[in-house]
């Protein structure tokens, strides 16, 4: 039975071993008759060092190696090793790595995947695969291929965009292949056939828990570079404890991982107009608190870790689950530190419900659990943004008591914060009332994320019919046809630093200069403001540049 078999309508079907360590690899074996799969991971923020594995790939290398494929891995994040410039001669590397994997595996299928920021190396390395390899079906995952996948099988050379969770999807369309068989009918797919892009709609999510989440196999880490390199990069909460020296990692320090106990976002299609996470699996499914900590427990035995950072879209959003895992993880006695996201108005609401019932939040009860950073996407504390981008539910009073509280449990160090310049109805007025409230908390934030837009996001749309795609390619507001398109995905960066879709009515310079002062503003002694994911340090602006 292949792994698609065994989710039907996203419900598990009776039981199976997990990929879970290296030993199990050995529960299924390689077939004779199965295919040679490739899986390349883009490299990304090239700026720093590579800290976080490529788990979207490694859920998906379970399912190939338990379908009983022969899978290879090249990882050109991890093999980068360390901060380089995104130019030709990196771009020579990635040509020569890639030729060399083709030759050397000689695979019949290449998988790539990533995020919209990628695409401009997602698209590289499609256009070398083709060239080099023209008989090997391309598949392309990953948030790049949801967010647009008809426009991603029509501009890039793949066979098969699989659109939102992969690793089910893409064991039938493996088997689809080894059949010489089409994709019709293959939900979760989107492909090419006579010319024409076929969308075969949407598959199922996995069911939460026990139904369906708690069965899926583990991520594949052992065939990529866990140990090597993404265990002792920092990551989460240790970037701001003990494990940066001048921005480099130390080995004497403790390691750490990644993971996620959940899949989707209880807010997306509903709030959060700016967010990407919002054309991703609409549903908000968690894991079981036993089958997470399980996971927690392999990867401190398995690779000494002593900080897991949750990657998940937001981490701690049902009460009664946080409290629960945190209770898993007291009663195992479980000596690890760990950390997340959260929602300032799901965190404050909490706070407010424990005192009614004379119980600890579950900030409190986590911390007892190991839990030592919270991230809170705060974006702005002025009433009127806050409605702009449709942050339900929060509150700037809201806002405070998260901060406060979670500052008060946590520490300085447990609470990180993100703050974003440019929606619409951006003013000086408003950016100041974001830096009072920072001010007012004491938080300290490094920089202002300039709005970008996503596609999949209501401010996509709202970017494409004001013009600025347009205009953050060529400068000029108009209309943006798919080769427009393409060139904003090809200059797209990390949060904005190559093109920026500023909403407010403000210049682009004058939303540069007030994000620049308020960093100064919180942070005085620095004097410097860092560009958002690029690494640049400049010099911060000053109330006299307003």
């Amino acid at each position: 039975m292949r792994l698609y078999e065994r989710f039907k309508d996203g419900r598990v079907i009776g039981a199976f071993p997990r990929v879970t360590t290296d030993d199990t690899l050995k529960l299924f074996p390689r077939r004779t008759d199965g295919l040679r799969v490739l899986l390349i991971h883009a490299s990304i923020r090239e700026w720093s060092w590579p800290n976080i594995g490529p788990l979207g790939q490694q859920f998906v290398g379970s399912s190939v190696w338990m379908d009983g494929h022969d899978l290879r891995v090249l990882d050109l994040n991890a093999e980068r090793g360390h901060p380089v410039e995104f130019d030709e001669q990196f771009l020579r590397w990635v040509d020569r790595r890639v030729e060399w994997a083709l030759d050397h595996h000689e695979p019949h299928v290449v998988g790539v995947s990533g995020i919209i920021s990628q695409y401009s190396a997602i698209r590289r390395i499609a256009r070398l695969v083709r060239m080099l390899r023209p008989e090997a079906t391309i598949i392309l995952g990953g948030g790049i291929a949801s967010c647009l996948p008809r426009f991603m099988a029509e501009r890039l050379p793949v066979d098969v965009v699989v659109q939102e969770e992969g690793e089910v999807t893409v064991s039938e369309v493996l088997e689809r292949i080894e059949m010489g068989a089409g994709f019709a009918g293959v939900r979760g797919t989107v492909y090419r056939h006579d010319g024409q892009v076929v969308d075969n709609g949407l598959r199922p999510s996995v069911k939460a828990g026990a139904e369906g989440l708690d069965h899926l196999p583990w991520p594949l880490r052992a065939l990529w570079a866990e140990e090597s390199v993404y265990r002792v990069n920092p990551v989460g909460w240790l970037n701001a404890t003990s494990k940066w020296v001048d921005g480099a990692p130390r080995a004497d320090t403790p390691f750490s991982l990644s993971l996620i106990a959940s899949r989707g976002c209880p807010y997306a299609s509903k709030a959060c107009d700016y967010c990407f996470a919002a054309y991703l699996s609409k549903t908000y499914r968690l894991r079981s608190p036993a089958e997470v900590v399980d996971e927690m427990q392999w990867l401190v035995a398995r690779y000494g870790a002593r900080y897991l950072h949750f990657l998940d879209d937001l981490l701690l959003t049902d009460y009664r689950w946080a409290l629960a895992f945190a209770d898993e993880i007291i009663s195992r006695k479980l000596d690890v530190t760990w950390g997340g996201t959260c929602r300032s108005n799901i965190a404050a609401d909490d706070v407010m419900r424990a005192r009614k019932e004379g119980r600890p939040s579950f900030l409190e009860r986590c911390h007892e659990a190991g839990m030592r950073y919270v991230g809170y996407g705060l974006e702005s504390a002025s009433p009127t943004i806050l409605k702009a981008i449709d942050k339900s539910g929060q509150s700037v009073a809201k806002m405070e008591l998260a901060v406060e509280e979670t500052k008060r449990v946590m520490g300085e160090a447990g609470v990180d914060t993100s703050w974003m310049i440019g929606a619409p109805g951006e003013t000086e007025q408003t950016v100041r009332d974001s830096v009072d409230f920072c001010k007012r908390v004491g938080l300290k934030p490094s920089c202002w994320f300039f709005v970008t837009s996503y596609p999949g996001t209501t401010f996509w749309q709202l970017a494409l019919d004001k013009g600025l795609i347009k205009k953050a390619v060529d400068g000029q507001l108009g209309p943006a046809d798919d080769d427009v398109i393409e060139q904003y995905f090809l200059l797209l960066g990390e949060q904005g630093e190559r093109v920026r879709t500023n909403f407010s009515d403000l210049p682009d310079t004058e939303i540069e200069t007030l994000a620049k002062w308020a960093v100064a503003e919180l942070n005085p002694r620095a004097g410097r403001f860092r560009e958002p994911h690029s690494g640049d340090i400049i010099r911060g602006a000053t109330k006299a540049d307003l």
